[in-house]
């Protein structure tokens, strides 16, 4: 489970992603098959004893819930023992591929008991109550909330705050999240101490502001802005603007 919890962060995944949910869900389960990992520009085999020592691993999402398909997301290897996306992903790959059932097709979350070949699966209760028990051994003191407020969303969402207070830049966390839109900001928390860190200090960097004098404060992208191209030539008699007629020209 700390395998799959850790690989999950690096990469903001959905729960759906990484291990077994009750319901019908759209997004793909993540197997053997979507993950690749690399040691410079050379992919390595299931079975290659430099898998440990890899640089890099991409992950194939094959359709998500935004309907995007084969989306490849790579991440590096941060040099730490344990949190690295890449040392973890060698562990999983290394457990699944040595099992004889394993194929391609064989989900990240497999397991197989002690006594018997039957695969099991970790599921989305199993991570919950794991990720639950450890809140509350670290504590609402160092935290700031409970293992009440935990929810098997809290990865994706602490992914995209630890990528926002490292200074990742918004479209990097956007991309390596999979969001398509602004929606990643619900999980930008404003209550988080870290969060404004720095800005008081930059707000001062300028004491004055200097306004250039009869410069426009109108909104250029407003309808009707005689500043705006398209305001000012559209509707039945655009084509008797000359600029607009040329334009119709050239097109």
């Amino acid at each position: 489970m700390s395998e799959l919890v850790i690989l999950a962060f690096f990469f903001a995944m959905r729960s759906c992603e990484y291990c077994k949910t009750s319901g019908i869900k759209r997004t793909k389960l993540l197997t053997l098959g979507n993950l690749r990992l690399f040691r410079g520009r050379r992919e390595l085999s299931y079975s290659d004893p430099d898998l440990s020592r890899a640089d890099s691993i991409s992950i194939t999402f094959e359709y998500q819930k935004r309907d995007e398909r084969n989306d490849v997301i790579t991440q590096h290897r941060t040099g730490d023992s344990i949190l690295c996306p890449v040392r973890q992903a060698a562990v999983i790959m290394h457990r699944l591929w040595s099992h004889s059932q394993s194929s391609k097709q064989t989900p990240l979350c497999t397991f197989w008991g002690a006594s018997t070949d039957k695969p099991l699966y970790i599921t989305s209760t199993m991570i919950l109550s794991k990720l639950r028990a450890a809140t509350s051994a670290i504590g609402i003191d160092t935290l700031g909330f409970s293992a009440d407020d935990i929810g098997l969303h809290s990865i994706r969402s602490g992914a995209a705050m630890s990528m926002y207070l490292s200074g990742v830049p918004v479209f990097t966390i956007m991309l390596i999240g999979r969001w398509s839109s602004d929606a990643f900001l619900r999980y930008i928390r404003k209550q988080v101490q870290e969060f404004s860190a720095e800005v008081s200090k930059r707000m001062i960097i300028n004491e004055d502001f200097f306004t250039i004098p009869e410069a426009s404060h109108d909104d250029p992208r407003a309808s009707g802005n005689r500043s705006n191209f398209a305001a000012r030539n559209t509707g039945r008699d655009a084509t008797s603007n000359p600029v607009t007629a040329r334009f119709s020209l050239w097109t």
